[in-house]
């Protein structure tokens, strides 16, 4: 009896060892949140999703996760909501001939404008029913509607054409589809030909089938790929308006051998031709400037944008682990600034803009440094957001882990590199994070304002894709989360703040597209491009935060670099097609 004591007691501690070293990780909670600046309204909302991929079979694949994008899809005014899903049975899948119920795809669920949505995926003729990642709305033909992109990892990416009458045709060979591992995707017109382009942005070589011979207890970690290499596709038209050739090699802007996460388009040097900007896993991120004769140079050296200038790197590196992208002017002196969400121990890289030329790295400052709150979490998706409408855009980051504490440390019993995976904070589901911008001219400065932000401030989950918009018409932003095997989450904004002008520009009858319009509101300039953060490309209205004032002054600079002065503009939100006065942008509440 006593020896069976001795052993049961033995056993019992080892279990505990064995389980605290397992399963239990570190506390990622947030205690003592207070407010109520984000509510979570996801159950009223009505939008029922939860990302859930095959991670057994594809390993890396669905451990990216999946974005959440926003636009206005049929022409509404209201803001409506695509959620990506992969695959999630590949044996099933396979035996099916790569086919899956509709139900386990991609959702796009419609705003009814009272406050719900409604998932109408079926109706609406979308399948995108793959080993989808990245979605991305833009107007691609110029007919008013944003049509739809989704990249996939190791199958071709699919173009949605938008018909405007509530339904998608899938566009055949329009010359998108690639079939690498899309993670990254903009939209642009770089050769201001009025039609517009898209650049793909890939990440490591693999996909589903290589992933699947890979045992699952041994996991690889990105460093044990090669790169891939990116492409930008040069609209042309053709029938439907959606056609696009690939244009890589005249354009310099390849990136060869990068593992890029995201891409955006902005006009950084204000000279009216849009740059790209890139950012890469464990790679130099890269800025190319438009030369404006249909090529790109990659001037990321002489601009300090491609490798941290100062601050930690997670591996001993001079690179970091760029994935989620803001391009906003978010210091107030006209010009558009970077941030790049990075890896644990690593901080967001925040890029200030300096006068076009080149670009100073402000992490400490605007984060902390050593204080910086994010700097135990990997970082994911990010979004500038004036929540309290007070003229200055915020930031809302989202972050989660790569694997479970499980996998973790299961992982690096086979591979010893997969020591990488635990880098950080020893939790799966973490902490999502608010920063109010409290800049003044000459200093820039961000509060962490997450434990005062109501549900955001309690929020725990594995974060990836998060979007941010006006919902529910009240001119506050929401915001959308798309995390890993967790309903997505839908959070309200009831800031007590000021008021908002938001300014959707639309094509016109000429068919060119908005892209690169340019809407000064008193005195400060936003440029209308897709909206990057993780994964997420939303077609948006540009939101002006005004404060206290009832009306704006505002004036448009077109693309084709033709200027409209619209004189004072009041609060609320509005359609903007050239040569036409400003319409509401919104019909009346309802269903």
């Amino acid at each position: 009896m006593k020896g069976a004591a001795i052993a049961f007691l033995v056993l019992l501690v080892a279990g505990a060892i064995a389980w605290q070293i397992l399963f239990k990780g570190d506390d990622p909670a947030r205690h003592g949140v207070t407010g109520d600046l984000f509510v979570d309204v996801t159950k009223e909302s009505r939008v029922d999703f939860r990302f859930k991929g095959d991670f057994m079979d594809g390993k890396l694949i669905p451990t990216m996760g999946a974005g959440a994008a926003l636009a206005d899809f049929d022409g509404d005014g209201w803001l409506d909501l695509v959620l990506v899903q992969q695959v999630k049975s590949a044996k099933s899948y396979r035996k099916s001939g790569r086919t899956q119920p509709l139900e386990h795809c991609t959702r796009l669920f419609r705003n009814r404008r009272d406050g719900t949505f409604e998932d109408v995926t079926d109706r609406s003729g979308l399948r995108a029913c793959g080993w989808g990642i990245v979605a991305m709305w833009a107007d691609l033909d110029a007919d008013g509607y944003p049509d739809l992109v989704i990249g996939n990892s190791g199958e071709p990416n699919t173009l949605w054409k938008n018909n405007g009458d509530g339904t998608f045709t899938l566009v055949k060979e329009s010359g998108l589809e690639g079939g690498r591992f899309t993670v990254g995707l903009a939209a642009l017109d770089y050769d201001r030909d009025g039609v517009a382009d898209v650049y793909v942005g890939n990440y490591v070589d693999s996909d589903p089938d290589r992933e699947s011979k890979t045992p699952p207890q041994a996991f690889m970690t990105p460093d044990q790929y090669k790169g891939q290499d990116n492409f930008l596709f040069r609209g042309v038209g053709g029938p439907g308006g959606l056609r696009f050739e690939d244009r890589t090699a005249d354009s310099a802007a390849a990136d060869p051998g990068s593992k890029t996460i995201g891409a955006v388009a902005f006009d950084y040097d204000g000279d009216g031709w849009p740059d790209l900007y890139i950012s890469n896993d464990q790679w130099r991120n890269t800025l190319f400037h438009n030369e404006g004769n249909g090529k790109f140079r990659d001037v990321s050296d002489e601009t300090g944008t491609g490798y941290p200038q100062d601050g930690p790197t997670a591996f001993g590196r001079r690179t970091r682990s760029g994935m989620g992208l803001v391009a906003q002017d978010l210091d107030g002196d006209g010009r558009p600034d970077l941030v790049v969400t990075n890896f644990a121990t690593e901080p967001n890289t925040f890029y200030r803009n300096v006068e076009g030329t080149v670009f100073e790295q402000a992490d400490r400052q605007v984060f902390g440094g050593a204080e910086d709150p994010t700097l135990p979490v990997p970082k994911w998706g990010i979004v500038a957001i004036d929540y309290d409408d007070d003229g200055r855009d915020d930031l809302a980051i989202s972050g989660g882990q790569i694997l479970s504490r499980l996998w973790t440390v299961v992982s690096q019993w086979f591979n010893p590199i997969a020591k990488n995976f635990g880098v950080g904070e020893k939790s799966y589901a973490q902490r999502q994070f608010l920063f109010r911008n409290e800049s003044t001219p000459g200093s820039i400065r961000f509060r962490d304002v997450s434990a005062e932000a109501g549900d955001l401030g309690r929020l725990v989950v594995v974060g990836r894709g998060l979007s941010a918009g006006d919902l529910d018409g009240d001119g506050r932003l929401d915001l959308v989360f798309n995390p890993i095997d967790r309903p997505a989450i839908v959070l309200r904004n009831r800031a007590l703040g000021g008021k908002s002008l938001e300014i959707l520009p639309v094509a016109g009858k000429d068919r060119k597209t908005v892209l690169g319009t340019r809407v000064t509101v008193d005195g400060g300039a936003k440029d209308f491009y897709v909206v990057p953060s993780y994964a997420s490309g939303s077609w948006t209205p540009l939101h002006f935060g005004i404060g206290a004032k009832s009306s704006a002054a505002v004036s448009v600079r077109w693309p084709d670099g033709s200027v409209e002065e619209l004189g004072e503009v009041g609060a609320g939100a509005w359609r903007l097609r050239k040569g036409e006065p400003l319409a509401p942008l919104r019909t009346a509440g309802g269903r």
